[in-house]
C-alpha cells in the first residue's frame, strides 16, 4: 500500500512537470528566437483590404532598396533628401496655413543603418531618449515590441506639437537595416483617414 501512494505521488509530479514544461516552454522558444523580445502574434489586422491600392495605387520605392509600399493616389509625395525621409500626405477641408496638423494625415518613412551588433531595440530607445531630451516631447505610448506585416519591431507613441505614432520594422532580426514609419492622423471631419494609413502601412514590404 506504501509503495502504491509513493508510485501516486509520482506520477502526479510527473505530469504536473509535463503541464509546467507545456506551458512556459513557448515562451522560451519566442526569446530564444528573438532575443529578449517575445513578439505578439501581430499588431496589423488581417481583415484590412487594400486591394484599392493593389490594383490602382500610387507606389514607392526607396533609392537603396530597402523598403516600398503603396499609397492613395489624392496624397501627395514628398522626397526629402539629404534625410532620405519620404513624406506623404494629405489634408482636410479645414487644414489652413504651415501649421502643425489639424485636419488631415502624414506618414513619414525613414531608412536607418544600424550599427555593428546595435540592437534595433537599443536603436529606439536612443532614439527615443534624443527626442524627449529638451522636453518638447514626451512619451505617450511606451515603447513595445510588436509584428507588422509580419516584420518584427517595435511601436510607441510621442506628443509634442502634436501626437504622432512610430513603428520601427526589420525585415528580420538578423538584418543591419530598419524602416522608421512615424504617422500622424487628424480626423474633426471624420473622413477616415486612419483607414487610409492603415491601408498603406498593410502594403509596406521591407527589402533588406
Amino acid at each position: 500500500m506504501k509503495k502504491l501512494g509513493v508510485g501516486i505521488i509520482l506520477i502526479l509530479i510527473v505530469v504536473a512537470g509535463y503541464f509546467l514544461i507545456k506551458k512556459y516552454m513557448p515562451e522560451v522558444a519566442k526569446e530564444d528566437l528573438m532575443g529578449d523580445i517575445a513578439f505578439p502574434t501581430g499588431e496589423s489586422s488581417p481583415t484590412i483590404d487594400a486591394s484599392d491600392l493593389r490594383m490602382g495605387g500610387s507606389s514607392f520605392s526607396d533609392p537603396d532598396g530597402i523598403y516600398t509600399f503603396l499609397y492613395p493616389n489624392d496624397y501627395k509625395i514628398d522626397p526629402q533628401d539629404p534625410e532620405k525621409r519620404t513624406r506623404i500626405y494629405k489634408t482636410g477641408a479645414t487644414q489652413k496655413g504651415q501649421t502643425e496638423i489639424y485636419d488631415g494625415v502624414i506618414i513619414v518613412f525613414q531608412p536607418v543603418a544600424l550599427e555593428e551588433n546595435e540592437s534595433l531595440s537599443d536603436w529606439v530607445d536612443e532614439s527615443i531618449k534624443t527626442m524627449t531630451a529638451d522636453g518638447t516631447s514626451e512619451v505617450i505610448e511606451p515603447k513595445k515590441a510588436i509584428m507588422l506585416n509580419n516584420y518584427p519591431g517595435f511601436s510607441y507613441m510621442l506628443r509634442g506639437l502634436g501626437t504622432a505614432q512610430y513603428y520601427v520594422l526589420q525585415k528580420d532580426t538578423e538584418s543591419d537595416y530598419a524602416v522608421v514609419i512615424t504617422t500622424s492622423v487628424s480626423d474633426p471631419e471624420d473622413v477616415g483617414f486612419q483607414a487610409e494609413v492603415d491601408k498603406t502601412l498593410s502594403t509596406i514590404e521591407i527589402l533588406k
